[in-house]
């Protein structure tokens, strides 16, 4: 009987999962096959050349069909607040990236300005969980603005 009842959960969960329309994201779908990446900082064009290619899309020094270059790529922490003691009691990080796009036989576009900005609290007792914390919002503000730096091109003619 207990046995039984496992599977009509299982099977419950699984029609629950797949009625919702849930799916894995996958990689995206671009209207290009190969790319030039220029400037930046080099753990930021690292992510996102492997951005790219998940999607199947080549980095090419010259002759690819979008040309991109990164023109500012900075990050700055900022203190929010402090305790009544004078001890920092938040951080503001912002990180901002520049870039501008080329097709392959036109011209320069605009410059792009994109940032994203997070707060956290700070605990001078947890110095290493709250190290590790600001390490992992920086991975996924950098996460962020690459997939809004991929969205950009894609639309860009």
């Amino acid at each position: 009987m207990e046995q039984i009842l496992k599977y009509i959960f299982l099977i419950f969960i699984s029609i629950s999962i797949a009625s919702c329309g849930f799916q894995f994201r996958g990689s995206d779908k671009l209207n290009f096959e190969t790319i030039s990446i220029v400037g930046g900082s080099p753990k930021f064009v690292k992510s996102l050349k492997k951005r790219f290619k998940q999607s199947k899309v080549r980095i090419e020094t010259k002759n690819a069909q979008k040309n991109l270059e990164i023109t500012d790529d900075t990050f700055s922490k900022k203190i929010l607040s402090l305790s009544s003691s004078g001890k920092v009691k938040e951080y503001q990080i912002t990180y901002k990236v520049t870039f501008r796009i080329k097709p392959k036989d036109g011209e320069w576009g605009e410059l792009i300005a994109i940032e994203t900005i997070r707060d956290y609290t700070y605990d001078d007792k947890n110095i290493i969980a709250k190290t590790e914390e600001e390490s992992r919002l920086i991975e996924g503000m950098q996460e962020q603005l690459i997939r809004t730096i991929v969205t950009r091109i894609s639309v860009s003619k």
